[in-house]
């Protein structure tokens, strides 16, 4: 089990940051955290590289964190056309369920048996949207609300009592996430097209409406690290819109503002929310589904800050969106990510991803932790 469980956190991408800036005084800019509360279930965490065990999930629940997200790939749940495999989504929605956790499960990772690469969108031909539409269904019916995995059947314990031992309520996802960042390059081949992406939503939508479950689609986290070579969150949301129709078939617009400043992070939310405005979509919510800095000396990418840096970031930049949340419209926000990978972990495309746990890989907090745990003890 160990293995297919580490599957699920191999899964999980990470963003290529590039660029440096010194991150400027809080002063005038949302800095502080001494009077900002937040709604219960708004502020969630990643796993990262280092799946959630028992204890991360004890821990996130004491912390008052009541959601997280995590990447259901369609590739470890489907390996051969066929029959699905769920024990390893089983068994990280059942750790968080158990207390009281609900997930939001990015789903992506197309199969050898669909595509080449797992980063191929399935919208090749009618057999790869079928298999992609097969998958969406099957995740929804099981793990959304009244699913298979929750249902007891003829008093015999459901399939999440039986695999947590206990008999805590079901906590059914309520929204799926489409794919990640596909305005990047490296996680959607072979070329980036918002057309294609499109495509891929309104496949999801039809998938989501046949299981019959209520369950919301949000779109892919738009990466906006600033890297020239990429196409920023703000654009490459113009070009989605331009698909006609395709506003229909979601309901959350989802960001990744990596930005290396708080000043940065503040345009960059303003000017997603202004073309979401532009576009006649102001009304839909927007999720923040990956944000964070990681504790390592800093460096000249800027998303380095250091343990006390790392603190200061994240209490200014929960504060500042805490505070816009209901003018940008700001359903959630999850941090990347909860726990650092092991010291022997590498990930030459990012460098901030071996260090912006909330926690050490021992499980001992860092400053960071702290002040995040200080924002969800005064939730509204």
């Amino acid at each position: 089990m160990a293995g297919l469980i580490a599957l699920l956190a191999t899964a999980l991408v990470f963003l290529l940051p590039s660029g440096a800036a010194s991150a400027p005084s809080a002063r005038g800019q949302g800095g502080g955290d001494a009077h900002v509360r937040v709604p219960s279930g708004f502020l969630g965490v990643l796993s990262g590289p280092t799946p959630f065990d028992s204890e991360d999930a004890t821990k996130m629940a004491r912390t008052r964190i009541r959601t997280v997200r995590i990447s259901l790939p369609w590739y470890a749940a489907q390996r051969r056309r066929g029959a699905f495999t769920w024990e390893p989504s089983d068994t990280m929605i059942a750790r968080m369920a158990a207390e009281g956790i609900t997930v939001l499960p990015t789903l992506a990772g197309t199969p050898r048996w669909v595509a080449g690469k797992p980063t191929t969108p399935p919208v090749a031909d009618e057999e790869a949207k079928d298999a992609w539409q097969t998958f969406v269904t099957a995740v929804v019916r099981r793990y959304g609300r009244d699913g298979v995995f929750w249902r007891s059947d003829a008093g015999e314990p459901s399939p999440f009592q039986a695999q947590c031992g206990c008999d805590a309520p079901p906590a059914p996802i309520t929204a799926v996430q489409i794919w990640n960042e596909p305005n990047l390059r490296k996680y959607f081949t072979p070329i980036r097209s918002a057309k294609r992406y499109a495509e891929l939503v309104e496949l999801s939508h039809s998938a989501i409406d046949e299981a019959g479950r209520r369950v919301k689609l949000v779109l892919g986290g738009l990466s906006d690290g600033g890297d020239p070579g990429e196409k920023g969150a703000t654009s490459y949301l113009r070009k989605l819109y331009r698909v006609p129709g395709v506003k229909e078939s979601f309901d959350a617009v989802a960001i990744h503002p990596y930005a290396r400043n708080l000043r940065n992070l503040r345009t960059a939310m303003s000017e997603f929310r202004r073309m979401m405005r532009k576009h006649g979509d102001g009304r839909t919510p927007l999720w923040i589904t990956e944000i964070g800095w990681g504790s390592q000396h800093p460096n000249r990418y800027g998303h380095d800050k250091g343990p006390g840096g790392q603190r200061r970031m994240l209490r200014r930049a929960m504060s500042l969106i805490a505070r816009k949340r209901l003018s940008w419209r700001v359903e959630h926000a999850y941090w990347f990510f909860w726990r650092d990978p092991p010291k022997t972990s590498t990930h030459a495309d990012c460098s901030f991803c071996t260090s912006a746990g909330l926690l050490w890989n021992s499980g001992h907090p860092k400053p960071a932790y702290k002040a995040y745990a200080r924002l969800l003890k005064r939730p509204r």
